[in-house]
């Protein structure tokens, strides 16, 4: 069978990825909107997009999941902070991002599960490993006892002490006093406050579930296991997927929760991680209000490797800006003419190559720019655009 080829966070190497089934499971982490998309989520989900899109090419089916966090302690904070209801805050934000993931010709997920939909779930599978003593009570909320899961910590490959540094600055809070271990983390967050907007009665206590046994929980729901590939940002690595390994196998008789994991380095601004903390955000709405094509934001983050990442740079935002409009000039010069009749380069089957290697994106932009400026046949052009999900408008 065909392989693809991409870098396994597990694995810690370059994989060669064989499908075992007829139809390809994919969950992917998806937003928590409590903010408008910024450049760094739509370079994750582009990663994704071309590796379904190169899937479908082979011939493979695919089904793709990717969640939406609606219950999540930032969009309570920043929900509080704006005076309005948290879901109002979620319901605007869902559908801006969903206008924006259109306007970006994204493939739309086969399932967009919303974490409010699943809480009766959520809080049947924090009661199971209860019972199961996976996990243990602390005054009203309920943690996972990570000594229950001898793997824990081996998926990250983080030193201990880097990751009570990303516990601790990523929701966790490994200095409670009371829990058995700092690295427990939360799955059931107990509400007394009968004024609180976010908390459900269910079997295992007034509240609302943590954010790790979402994720599980609608996985499960939606897909079957093993998954072929999850992933997301690299910052999910830990504790997001570390923690969700061990409920999930915890709660699947210790079978294997997902056989690839595909992670997606950040993007930078000013020499930092895009993050609203630091204000170096740039959103996709504000790129897609200037007078350019949509396909040059997805043409301009190919600029970048997933597994590197690197800086946002203005000059390459301006540059992919100008190749697609001369990209779109020779699409419609080409329109009922002879140009496509041009010499054959082949550019479609080396981008194919390309993305097999390791989904390696910058060189399929250099490719692309050669046969631009070449003016080559423009047929051909159209043919690996569509591949790649770049719609240009001509």
């Amino acid at each position: 069978m065909y392989i693809v080829k991409f870098f396994d966070t597990h694995k810690n190497q370059i994989v060669d990825f064989r499908p075992q089934r007829p139809q390809i499971q994919i969950y992917v982490c998806g937003i928590t909107p409590y903010d408008s998309a910024h450049l760094g989520h739509i370079f994750t989900f582009m990663t994704y997009d071309l590796l379904q899109r190169r899937l479908e090419d082979l011939g493979h089916k695919v089904k793709l999941v990717r969640n939406i966090t609606d219950v999540d302690e930032p969009i309570f904070l920043k929900a509080k902070q704006n005076n309005e209801h948290y879901v109002d805050l979620a319901t605007r934000e869902i559908n801006s991002f969903k206008e924006i993931m259109k306007r970006l010709n994204f493939r739309d997920p086969d399932a967009e599960p919303l974490a409010s939909d699943f809480i009766a779930e959520m809080a049947d599978a924090v009661k199971w490993l209860i019972d199961h003593n996976y996990a243990y009570k602390l005054d009203n909320d309920i943690y996972f006892d990570v000594m229950s899961d001898p793997k824990f910590g081996s998926f990250c490959h983080l030193p201990d002490k880097l990751q009570l540094t990303f516990m601790s600055e990523r929701g966790g809070d490994p200095k409670r006093p009371g829990k058995r271990q700092p690295l427990d983390f939360l799955l059931w967050r107990g509400i007394t406050d009968p004024n609180d907007p976010a908390a459900w009665n269910s079997p295992v206590g007034y509240g609302r579930p943590g954010w790790h046994i979402e994720c599980s929980v609608m996985s499960a729901a939606l897909l079957n296991t093993p998954l072929d590939i999850h992933g997301g940002g690299m910052d999910l690595i830990f504790p997001h997927h570390e923690c969700e390994i061990a409920q999930s196998e915890a709660l699947n008789d210790h079978s294997q929760f997902a056989d690839n994991w595909l992670h997606v380095a950040p993007l930078l601004r000013y020499g930092e991680k895009m993050s609203k903390s630091l204000g170096n955000l740039v959103f996709a709405k504000d790129l897609l209000n200037e007078p350019a094509d949509p396909a040059a934001i997805r043409l301009a983050l190919m600029h970048y490797h997933y597994r590197s990442g690197g800086e946002w740079r203005d000059e390459v935002w301006e540059d992919t800006k100008s190749l697609v409009n001369q990209a779109a000039d020779l699409l419609r010069r080409g329109e009922g003419s002879s140009s496509d009749n041009q010499e054959y380069s082949g550019l479609r089957d080396k981008v194919r190559a390309c993305l097999d290697d390791n989904l390696d994106t910058p060189s399929i932009v250099s490719l692309i720019k050669e046969h631009i400026t070449g003016q080559k046949n423009s047929g051909e052009l159209k043919q690996t655009l569509e591949l790649l999900g770049l719609s240009i408008n001509v």
